[in-house]
């Protein structure tokens, strides 16, 4: 995982947990295999998609290289084991896993490399699990806000692709999308940006006057459809891939 701006997230851990939703658990149940003895989890966060595994999963090793992400999950969540590690060297023994997972964090790592650190630790017939879940366009956002988000996201990696190199141990990648809508307030809408790295980096005051035109912008949406909260539509997409050999 990238250190700028990857590792900016354990900033304020509390913050990114309470604010970032998390995808369904019955979508997610799409990658894990049944009867899943060890899962492991590369660039875990805050725990969203640990939870699921910890609750279909008879082992979840979950990695991250933020110290300050994992202290925070390591305290949520005691039942998982949460180590130091990076997608390209999981600290964990070779052709062991059942699973191995990425939720919402493929786009900060080396693709080659950690298609062959997730085959090195898999099982024959274990799968790779990728997935994202976000929200979609909206004309709701600020065009600045839209802008600054998406400027930080890699160029050369789109965000909801996946694409593992044709030489590595892998039957076919599955795909599937989801789509829907959650009814947010306009703080949590608010709270949800603040999540971003591209917001979490720009200096305290210029953030905070961000976040605050965004905020009463927000809100006269709210009062011109007499609503409490706006329809804001999120999009899961996952991927996996069976390990061959």
């Amino acid at each position: 995982m990238s250190a700028q701006p990857g590792l900016v997230f354990g900033v304020n851990a509390a913050n990114y947990d309470v604010h970032r939703p998390a995808i369904p658990a019955e979508l997610a149940e799409w990658l894990i295999p049944p009867n899943c003895g060890l899962a492991v989890e590369m660039g875990s966060g805050t725990g969203h998609f640990t939870r699921i595994l910890v609750d279909r999963a008879a082992r979840v090793v979950a990695t991250d290289p933020d110290p300050g992400m994992r202290a925070w999950l390591a305290e949520q969540l005691p039942t998982a084991t949460v180590m130091e590690g990076t997608a390209e060297a999981l600290p964990v023994e070779t052709g062991t896993a059942d699973g191995v997972f990425a939720s919402s964090a493929w786009h900060w790592f080396d693709p080659r490399a950690a298609g062959t650190e997730a085959a090195r630790c898999l099982k024959p017939g274990g799968v790779l699990g990728v997935c994202w879940y976000d929200r979609g366009q909206s004309d709701l956002w600020l065009p600045e806000l839209q802008r600054m988000v998406m400027s930080a996201h890699r160029t050369d990696r789109p965000v909801h692709q996946f694409h593992l190199p044709e030489d590595l141990p892998f039957g076919p990648v599955e795909k599937r999308v989801v789509t829907a809508a959650r009814q947010m307030t306009p703080e949590e809408i608010c709270g949800l940006f603040t999540t971003y790295s591209a917001v979490i980096t720009l200096p305290d005051e210029e953030r905070k006057s961000l976040i605050g035109r965004f905020l009463v912008h927000l809100r006269a949406r709210a009062v011109e459809n007499g609503t409490e909260t706006l329809e804001v539509p999120f999009f899961a997409t996952l991927y996996r891939a069976s390990r061959t050999g």
